[in-house]
C-alpha cells in the first residue's frame, strides 16, 4: 500500500515538475499600427543585455510610437543608430525600426488645427 502511494506522488510529481519548466517558445509578435508593422519587440530583444540608458531609450521609442509621437521616436531612433556603444548588428535592427516609423508616420492621418 505504501508503495503505491510512494509511486503515485513521485508520478505526480515529476508531472507538476515537467508542466512548471516549460519556457516561452517565441517573442510576441510585431505590432500591426495604422496598416504597418512595427517590429518593437525585435528591437528590445537586440538591446536586452545594453546598459540601462540605452534601455531606457529603447522604452522611448515605444512609448512615442504608442502615443503616434513619430519624430520623437526617430529621433530615439537617430541617438541609438550614432551610439558608439551600438553593435553593427543591433544597428541593422534600429535601421528596420527606423524604416517602419518613417512608413508609419506617412501613413498617419494629418491632424487638423483647432479652430
Amino acid at each position: 500500500m505504501k508503495k503505491s502511494i510512494l509511486v503515485v506522488s513521485l508520478a505526480c510529481a515529476a508531472i507538476l515538475a515537467g508542466a512548471g519548466c516549460k519556457k516561452p517558445s517565441d517573442v510576441p509578435a510585431a505590432a500591426q499600427v495604422n496598416g504597418v508593422t512595427v517590429d518593437l519587440p525585435k528591437l528590445n530583444e537586440a538591446f536586452a543585455n545594453s546598459s540601462q540608458e540605452i534601455r531606457t531609450t529603447v522604452t522611448q521609442v515605444g512609448f512615442n510610437i504608442r502615443y503616434t509621437k513619430y519624430e520623437d521616436a526617430l529621433m530615439a531612433l537617430d541617438k541609438l543608430a550614432n551610439d558608439p556603444s551600438v553593435t553593427e548588428d543591433q544597428k541593422k535592427v534600429v535601421s528596420l525600426v527606423i524604416d517602419e516609423v518613417k512608413k508609419l508616420a506617412n501613413a498617419a492621418p494629418a491632424a487638423t488645427p483647432a479652430q
